[in-house]
Order: C-alpha cells, then structure tokens, then sequence
C-alpha cells in the first residue's frame, strides 16, 4: 500500500491525479506562457533547484497540459549512470522520431544513427549531430508543435548538452518548446563563487527559473493540504525538519505515521525548546535522502543488492529480463521472492512487466522481445539513496557484476571494470586510456577527461600516471571542464614534484589555457608555450606536435593580440613556418607581415609571406576549404582571423560548429565575438544585450578571460550611446585590472572608448585629450586589435578641437602603413575619416563614402559622416541637401538608441529647417536621460511594451525600432512576467497602473 493510501488519510481520493504545486505559480506561468506561445515562436524554460523541489512535478504538469493540448511530447530523463556516455541523453529524445528521418540528407543521417548508435561507427563531430537533431525535431514539428521535456539534465553527458543548447538557440522560428530541469551545480569548497561545469550550466542556460524552498505559509497550506490528519503538535516538527522542501513536506508526514505506533512522540511537540531533533544535525540533501534510508536498510541484503546494480546500472539494468539474469548468478534467493519484496516495499515499481514470471525465464508467457518491462524507482532519491548508503564493497560487488553482464565490447564494461577495481591495474588502465583516446578523437573531450582520469588512478607506474594526468587536463580543458582540468594539473604536479610533470608541451598548454581563461592571466602563455613550441619542434617532441602545434599558436596568437608581449609573436613567427598556412594567415590580419617578412635571408621556417589585399580572398578559401563534417584547428584559426577582419558575421558558418559541440567557455568566447559583429553592424540592443548576459555568467563561472571580452563589448555600446557613468564603472576590471594582468591592449581600448563618449556629448577638447594621449598624431602604435576602430574618432576629435593638420598627418601616416588594405571595414573606416578631416567644399570625399559597397552594413560611422556632412552643407548654404543629411543621420542615430548623437543631430537639422530638429528630438526623448521606462523593465523592453500598448503589431514594432518580428517576440515572452501579465491586452493597463502608483498627488 503506497504511504498516501493509508486508511483515513482524505488526500487519497481527494488528491489522486492531481498533483498540488504550491507556491509555483510563476514557473507555472512560465511554462504556461511558452506552451501557449508555440504556434509563434518556439523558445525554452530551465527550472533549477534542489532535489525534492517540484521540477519533476512541473515537468508532469507541463506533460499534461501539452497533450491535453493535442501537442507531441518528447522526454529525456538523466542518469548518473549513462552521464559518462555521448548521446545518451539525446538518444532518449530522438528515438521516437528515428522512424521518419526524411528530411535528414544522407550525411546527416549517418552522423546521427551513428552517434545514438543505431549503426556501427566512430560518431561524428557533435556539430553535425547538432544540426541534424535540430532538422529531425523541425520535420517533427511540421505535422504539430513539440514540446521537449528534459528532466534531470545535470546527468546529461557533456555531448547531449550541448546538442541541447544548440536546440535552445536555435528555437525561435520553430513550433517547438523545451522544458528542462535541474540540480543547481556543486561548488568546491574553496571556490564558493564558482559553479562546478555540468550538462546545466553549459548547455541549456535558457530562461532559468529558480525553484526556491516554499516560505511557512506556503509550507503550511501543502501540509494541510496533503495530510489534513497530522495533529497541529506535529506541524512545527515536520516544517522545520523540511526546510520548505515540498517532497520533504509530502513524505514526512508519511514516515512518521508509519512510525507513530511505536514512537508517538513524533507527533507531539518537540521536547526542546529549540525544536533540535535527528533531521536538524543534516543538511536538506542528506536528510531527503534519509526518509528512504531506513526502508532500504529494512530489505534483506539480496534484495537491497539487486536495487544497487539497478542504481548503478543506469537503463541498461533497468530491463528486468537482465536483471532477472544477473540476479539468478549473484543472490540466492529466488528472483519472483526478490521482486515481490521490491514490490511491496514501494521503493519501486514494474513497468509494462507482468505480475508473474514464467517458470521457462521468461518476462510472462508469450511476451515478445522487444516489449519486456523496466524496473523504475519510486523517486530519484531512492537511487541516490541507494548509492549512498552502500559501503565501497557492496559498490564495486555491483560493478563486478555489471562488468560481467554487458558485452565484451560494450564501453560500460570498461567503466564498471574500473569503478570495481581497487588500487592498481596496468592493463585495465591501458583499456582507459585507448577508450578516452577514441572518445576525445571523436569531439567528446570532456568525457574523455574522466576516463583518462581514472586510467591515471589505475596505473601503477609514477611516470605513467603523471602523463596520463596531464593527459587528461589537456582533455579536460579542451571539452570546457576548466575547473576539472586544474584539478589534474593539480594532481600530475603533486605526483611530480619536485620536478615539472611531464610531457612538457601538453602540461605547459593546459597549465597556460586554464590560467588565461580562469584568472585572465597571460603569464603562463608567454612563459611556458615559447619553450614549448621549441621543443615540439625538435625530435623529442615529435609525439605530440600533430595534435598541440597549432592550438598552441592559436592560443599564443589571443594572447598576442590581447598583450601586445613581443614574446607571443616572435614566437608565433618562428613556428608559423612550420604549421598550416592559417597561422600565417591570422597572424597578417592582426597584425601586418612579420619583421624581416620576404627580406633576403629570412629564416627557412619564417611564415610565409601574405598579401595584405589578398587575406579577405585567402580567408574566404580557406573557409570553403574547411572538412564539413569535423572540426579542426584550422577553423579555430580562421575564426580568429575573421574577427580581425571584423567579418565574422560573413563567416558564421566557422562559428556554428563551436557554438553547438563546445561547453561554455568556449561558446562564450564565440559569443563575444559575434556581440562585437552585432555592435559593428548596427545591431546594439543586441550586442548590450549579449554582452552583459556574458559578462555576468562568466563572472559567475570565474572565466575572467571571457568576462573582460564581455565587458570591452558593452563597453563600445555604452561609449556610442554617451553613456559616461556606466562607461566609468568598467573601469576597475578593463582599466586596473587589465594593467594587472598585463593584458594592455584591452586597458588601451577603454581609453580609446573615453574618446567616442566625449565626442557623443560634443566635448571635443576632452575627446582630444583622450586621442593624443593614446596616440601621438603621425605615429602608428605597435601592432594591435583596436586602432582601427578608434581611428575615426581620433580624426574627429582633431578636427573638432581644432587640430586638422594633425589629423592629416595622422591620416598619412596610417595611409603608409596599409592599414586601410586589410579588410573592407577598415577601408570604410579609413574613407569616413579621411572625409572627416577633408577640406569643407569637399564633398567628393563624402561621397565616396556613400558609394562604398556595402556602406549601410556599418551604420554608426556612416551616420557620423552624414552629420559632418550635413553640418558643412549648412555653413554653405546648401540647406536642402543638408537638411537630407542630418535627417538620415537623425534616423540612424534614433534606431541605435543613441541619444546623445541623435540630440546633435536634431540641433543640425532644427538649424537648417526650423522646427524640424525640435519635433524630431521629442519623438526620442532628451538625450541627457534614457527614454522613461518601466521600473522592472530594461530601456528596451519598455519601448516595446510601450509600443505594444498603442496597438502595434510585432511587425510594426520591429519596423519601428529596426529589430526582426521574433525578437520583438521574445522582448514581449520576458515582459509577461516582470508586469504579472499573461496577455498582450494586459500590458496598456499595467504600465498605466506603474504611472499612477508614480506619478505625486498635486
């Protein structure tokens, strides 16, 4: 008899089907909304919380509201067991579907049934399993929406989550929707701040809604609710021991009743005064998993052995037909006595099994193969429970035991042979380490780095294990697990010390990728990967020169271009001779031809020369060129390449792949390379957007590296709107920190991005000061990520201060210097600023930069030279053409949102048509202040609430605001909640209800 069907307990009829969610009422909403919503725009939900907290409830909830509304539902349950094996979260996702798999081209159905392994192969690149899940659910899709449920993603393997966060962000013009739910991750004890990296925090961000504990009143209403019978003496008990944990609130209640009869005291009052008792000395995890503890200790040993291997197990003890099997070898008691015993403990349950066994072994009489049934537990605590209370010997007896029962060629045998085995095992450790070679040369690096882990513990030699410790840091950092791979640096320096571990080269790559991207500290890099580079040059270090020599120059080239260190690029020069001609490629796009570059006697190694008019076409080629179906570090190199062009959104074929296989702090880094495209081209809500969300979750991982790049990007937003508070707060981490660091460069573009808001507000003496200061006129700084960009604003604020002999020199001397030949924005840019500093009847300079191709695609300095323009017109009379000059800029400037130039625009406009500029600045609001917003709205988000309030129609708004339909759609998906709205007829009314609650009485 289940625990809520006790006799006399009301909540067993009353309650049956029908599960209370107290205090859930925004994630209720939530889901709600986006089920609701999934005709128009497809989007994701990640619930997040303890265990015990409702996600799965909410998941149940969602399941039933989806196919109440005849919506097709797709689930995915996580578990420990299968979280070390790629795709096997996505296998319990997609196998409904693989029956129809039409619109899948060949390749990428190869990519996909080898990868949930439904054919024999090595998977592929988990970018093209990517795309292929997305193509399958958008085929699914078409016939009706789709809703997918994901439910313990903190179990999902690093490949699966990463398909996952692939699908969130590509969601939006899909029938689709996606619920997930999660642990919150484990933070190390020394590193509070720090989220471990799991399925949950790199691959399905989303929309994340925290299940927080329900407050006393809430707790108090499920309580009664559910066990309307526990005395009110018992209340204070049962709420404290449950902390606001709902599943705590639903079975406590339950155990003490079957307790009572022999301890009535549990409902009575507690005895002390402070209420202390066995469940207040645990923390909330622990104590959860208590409430089963009891039971599965009052099994017989078989029994609760037999639960163990299935908590072990994952789905493959799940099958009853094998664990029957291994049951019969390992226990002596009778299987039908073993499952009538889990059955009336109700810690688990049969599914799609008959009552009886035959007495020939079968599953019941006359039942086909393919429908045998599942052994499922109660809850997920009961198997954690399980786990937990196992001493280490009955742990490795379940592993033995599953060993021996999957097939020899299965890769789970390898991993339960290594979690049974104590000490050490030379030959089962050269098993792990074969086995996390394949799985990292298939793009499952992060998974590989456990397993080449474990190999480390199993060896007995010193040297041995120190290498494959190294080995597995490299993994480690490659797959994204940054934290995991300093621990095992950690570990190979200890086994080591005193001496360096070896092998050199990948210990000095790990060691240098880790600090960079955790502490934003080049150090290592230019220290230890010179040297490094040398001695993978030389015959020693021939082993690992195929798989470190160019990731070595890539990482060698961010620090180059971050630092300015001669170090990084002389030896970046040395060896680019030796690697793929990328390398040099990237090297000339950031930073011109070495030195030396085709001179007579030049080293033999030396990079080879590259036209700098021919590295947009090299580029374009080399991209062509790239193998479509795995990634190389030859795409790493390109990118890098692109983003010195500023043409990365040109090449976004190079960033997918990373962004769909890579754990976060890789996507991050492709992130904020795409908000710099966003900010370049004219898309800046966006790129602020973007930007602060990464800087903040980077902050919250500790990736300073990507934090800082996050931070330079909202920085240029900030700078361009005239945004002098928020620009003075990036100070501490772009300025101080970034000297500290050493990463000048980055210090150097803020001091660049002072110029750009002192010219937005008109105060060009000021904006002078900065320019001068940063570079002196006529002289070119040595190589670096940034002048470009400032090179029209430096031209401005000589001119507008005065100094136009100054820009002109300036302007030669970057002329020389070929500057303008590296790519096409850089010679947009040159054009605009040689227009700037143009004698005033020089209109042929404007024009040219009108007649540029593709001129529109670079919004902000084509509006800027459109006011120059319009204001040199005026003084000459030629009020027409002036006013069409000022009122195109006007506009730009209006859609940028930034105010500030806007202002000077409808000033230049008032002054050629009276009236004109005045009537334009009221329609965008002061330039001194940002346009009234609601208090829990952004900027933006208020103007689009405030447009759809007059009735416009999402087109209409983007139209408006130069933002697509979707986006306008997923502004108004966030604005819902934030005003307790679930209509769009509701939004007039709840901004007018904020105006009154503000507006003072007279």
């Amino acid at each position: 008899m289940e625990a809520d069907d006790m006799p006399g307990d009301p909540v067993a009829g009353a309650e049956r089907g029908a599960e209370v969610l107290a205090g859930r009422d925004e994630q209720l909403t939530a889901i709600d909304a986006a089920l609701a919503g999934i005709a128009a725009a497809g989007t994701s939900v990640l619930l997040r919380g303890d265990p015990g907290m409702g996600k799965t409830a909410l998941l149940k909830a969602a399941e039933t509201k989806a196919r109440d509304a005849g919506l097709r539902v797709l689930r995915m349950t996580g578990t420990e067991a299968e979280s070390g094996l790629p795709f096997a979260a996505l296998h319990q996702v997609l196998w409904p579907l693989l029956d129809d798999t039409r619109a899948l081209s060949a390749e990428q159905r190869d990519a996909l049934e080898s990868a949930l392994g439904v054919r024999e192969g090595m998977p592929p690149e988990g970018f093209t399993v990517a795309g292929a899940a997305l193509t399958l659910l958008a085929h699914a899709a078409l016939r009706r929406p789709v809703v997918v449920l994901l439910d313990d993603l903190q179990w999902a393997d690093p490949s699966s989550a990463a398909v996952f966060g692939y699908l969130r962000r590509h969601l939006a013009p899909l029938p689709v929707v996606i619920v997930g739910a999660t642990r919150p991750t484990a933070r190390p004890d020394d590193e509070p701040h720090a989220p471990e990296e799991s399925g949950d925090a790199e691959g399905l961000p989303g929309r994340v809604i925290d299940l927080e504990p329900l407050d006393e009143r809430q707790a108090r209403r499920l309580l009664r609710t559910r066990h309307p019978w526990l005395p009110d003496t018992a209340h204070h008990r049962v709420l404290r021991a449950a902390g606001g944990n709902p599943l705590a609130l639903h079975e406590l209640p339950v155990q003490i009743r079957r307790a009572a009869p022999d301890h009535p005291a549990l409902l009575a009052a507690p005895a002390a005064a402070d209420g202390t008792e066995c469940f207040d000395e645990l923390p909330l995890g622990t104590r959860l998993g208590s409430l089963y503890e009891d039971s599965l200790r009052a099994l017989p040993d078989s029994t609760r052995h037999v639960l163990l291997v299935v908590a072990l197990g994952g789905s493959f003890a799940q099958r009853v037909s094998v664990l029957r099997d291994m049951a019969r070898h390992a226990v002596t008691t009778p299987w039908t006595e073993i499952r009538r015993r889990i059955e009336a403990s109700g810690l688990a349950r049969f599914d799609g099994a008959d009552v009886t066994d035959g007495a020939d072994g079968t599953d019941g009489v006359g039942r086909a193969e393919g429908a045998q049934g599942l052994i499922v537990f109660h809850h997920p605590l009961v198997r954690a429970c399980l786990v937990h209370i196992a001493s280490p010997a009955e742990r490795r007896a379940a592993h033995r035991l599953l060993a021996r029962a999957l097939p020899a060629a299965s890769p789970q045998r390898i991993t339960h042979l290594a979690a049974a085995t104590v000490g050490t095992d030379a030959q089962l450790a050269e098993l792990l380490h074969a086995r996390a070679d394949g799985m990292a040369a298939q793009g499952g690096h992060a998974e590989a780095a456990g397993m080449m882990a474990r190999a480390a513990g199993l060896s007995p030699d010193p040297a041995t294990r120190t290498a494959r410790l190294v080995a597995a840091s490299g993994m480690a950092a490659r797959g994204g697990r940054l934290r995991l791979a300093v621990e095992l640096l950690a570990g190979a320096e200890a086994e080591a010390r005193p001496e360096q571990p070896e092998p050199t080269a990948p210990y000095a790559f790990a060691l240098a990728y880790t600090r960079l991207q955790l502490h934003g500290d080049p150090a290592p890099s230019l220290e230890l990967l010179p040297g490094a580079l040398d001695l993978l040059a030389s015959p020693e270090g021939r082993e690992h020169r195929a798989c470190l020599l160019e990731p070595m120059l890539f990482l060698l080239l961010v620090v180059a271009v971050h630092t300015g260190d001669e170090r990084a690029w002389d030896a970046v020069d040395r060896h680019a001779g030796d690697a793929m001609e990328p390398v040099a490629l990237c090297r000339r796009a950031w930073a011109g031809p070495p030195p030396g570059e085709g001179a007579p006697g030049a080293r033999a190694g030396a990079a080879p020369t590259v036209d700098p008019d021919d590295v947009p076409r090299r580029l374009r080629e080399a991209v062509a060129a790239l193998p479509a179906d795995r990634e190389t570090p030859a795409a790493w190199l390109l990118l890098w390449t692109a983003a010195a062009l500023d043409a990365v959104g040109e090449h976004d074929a190079l960033a997918s792949p990373f962004v769909r296989h890579h754990a976060y702090v890789t996507q991050a880094f492709i992130e904020s390379l795409r908000a710099h495209d966003d900010f370049l081209h004219g898309r800046w809500d966006t790129a602020l957007a973007t930007a602060r969300d990464g800087a903040r979750t980077s902050a919250a991982h500790g990736y300073a590296f990507n934090e800082m790049l996050f931070l330079q990007n909202a920085g240029q937003v900030l700078a361009a709107r005239g945004d002098d508070d928020a620009l003075a707060a990036l100070e501490p981490l772009l300025g101080q920190a970034a000297r500290e660091r050493n990463t000048l460069r980055a210090a150097e573009r803020l001091h660049g991005l002072r110029t750009l808001c002192a010219l937005a507000h008109g105060r060009a003496d000021e904006a002078w000061d900065h320019a001068r200061s940063l570079t002196a006129p006529g002289e070119i700084p040595p190589p670096g990520p940034w002048f470009h960009l400032s090179l029209v604003d430096w031209v401005q604020a000589a001119v507008d201060s005065g100094h136009r002999p100054d820009a002109l020199r300036h302007l030669w001397a970057v002329r020389a210097a070929g500057t303008a030949r590296t790519s096409a924005h850089q010679a947009f840019l040159m054009a605009v600023a040689e227009a700037l500093a143009g004698e005033a009847e020089a209109d042929q300079l404007f024009e040219a930069v009108y007649a540029f191709p593709g001129a529109e695609r670079w919004p902000f300095p084509l509006a800027r030279a459109r006011l120059v323009h319009g204001a040199r017109l005026r003084r000459r009379g030629l009020y027409g053409a002036a006013a069409a000059r000022c009122r195109a800029a006007l506009d730009t400037f209006t859609r940028l949102g930034a105010t500030s130039w806007a202002a000077q625009a409808a000033r230049a406009l008032d002054a050629v048509a009276p009236g004109a500029g005045v009537e334009a600045e009221a329609e965008t609001g002061p330039s001194d202040d940002a346009p009234p917003r609601h208090p829990l709205l952004s900027a933006q988000e208020s103007r689009i609430a405030e447009l759809a309030a007059q009735g416009l129609t999402n087109r209409q708004i983007g139209e408006r605001l130069g933002l697509s339909p979707r986006t306008i759609g997923a502004h108004l998906y966030k604005v819902f909640p934030k005003l307790g709205i679930t209509t769009r007829a509701g939004i007039a009314r709840a901004l007018e209800e904020t105006r009154e609650r503000e507006t003072p009485a007279m």
